[in-house]
Order: structure tokens, then C-alpha cells, then sequence
């Protein structure tokens, strides 16, 4: 696979989360970038806009559609989804959940003076062979980070997405060993 291009697709996202469709698959493709630099891997925008190029744009989306219902890609369409990229694999990546809250700790006079913040991802990534139309590898993850701080500030959702791929793409074997 270090060899081949990997094309990172548009994420898949539960209901509610469809507006952070992009940044997960941008920080996917972020952290592909940083820490695996043995794949050469297509972002997300470069995919979508080969496939639209390649008049494929309906197909796709019926493919997704039904990917979101089985779990399973059309060969077919996958195929030619990788020949339009070009890419021989293709990762998909899915959200399940994303929070973000805050509490006081301390308040003085009905100001809080202490807050923690706490955000958790849940994140999980298939690894599909776009000629066969295989999973050829899957993981997920789930991550929980907290802090407290005295500014009101929420902790960026790609710092968090970057951290948890990068845990998640430790288990997949990169260098063809």
C-alpha cells in the first residue's frame, strides 16, 4: 500500500453532526500527512473534486447513501470512484458522537471563576481496496480531553479529531512489514 495513492473520502457523520463532515476528514487527512509520510494520500477536497470531474458525482452519492444504511460500498462504483482519483485505496472515515461542555467549579458572587472543560470524539476509519472492493482494515477510537481554564474558550475540534487519528493510524501497518 505505500506505494499506491490513498484517497481520503468525505466523512460519514451521525445525525446532527453534519456540519463537521469536512473537518474530519481534513484532520484525517492532516494527521495521514504528519505522521505517515511513507502513504501518498489524496485530501478530501482533491478526491471529491476528481470524482465531480469525472461525472461521477451522482453515483457517489447514491454509493455513500447506501454505505450509510449496509455499511457496504458498491463495488462497481468504488472501482471507478478509484480510477477517477487515482487512487487504489481508499480510507472512510465515520464520526459517531462529538461533545463539548463546561462546568464551574468555583464561583464567587455568581461568577465562575474555575471551569472545566470537557470534549469527547468518538472516531472510527475503514480502509477499503477501490479495485476490489474489499475492507482491507478498520479501527475506531474514542477520545475524552479535559482542562480547566479561567478564559472561555473550547478546544478546537481539529486539535482534538488530529490526536485521536493519530492514535488510531498507530494500528495500522504503513510500512508493509
Amino acid at each position: 500500500m505505500h506505494q499506491e495513492r490513498v484517497a481520503v473520502l468525505n466523512a460519514v457523520v451521525g445525525f446532527g453532526l453534519e456540519g463537521y463532515s469536512h473537518q474530519v476528514s481534513r484532520s484525517l487527512f492532516n494527521a495521514l500527512s504528519a505522521n505517515c509520510p511513507v502513504v501518498k494520500s489524496v485530501s478530501p477536497q482533491e478526491a471529491l473534486s476528481r470524482i465531480n470531474r469525472a461525472g461521477l458525482a451522482k453515483d457517489y452519492a447514491t454509493m455513500m447513501a447506501e454505505y450509510v444504511h449496509s455499511g457496504i460500498m458498491d463495488r462497481t462504483v468504488l472501482e471507478q470512484v478509484g480510477q477517477a482519483i487515482p487512487a487504489g485505496y481508499v480510507f472512510q472515515p465515520s464520526m459517531a458522537a462529538f461533545s463539548q461542555q463546561m462546568s464551574g467549579r468555583l464561583s464567587f458572587l455568581g461568577l465562575r471563576i474555575f471551569q472545566t472543560r470537557v470534549s469527547m470524539l468518538r472516531l472510527s476509519l475503514q480502509l477499503w481496496d477501490a479495485r476490489s472492493g474489499e475492507i482491507v482494515w478498520e479501527a475506531s477510537g474514542e477520545a475524552t480531553l479535559s482542562g480547566e481554564d479561567v478564559r472561555e474558550f473550547r478546544i478546537p475540534f481539529e486539535h482534538i479529531a488530529e490526536r485521536l487519528w493519530q492514535r488510531i493510524l498507530q494500528d495500522l501497518q504503513l510500512g508493509g512489514e
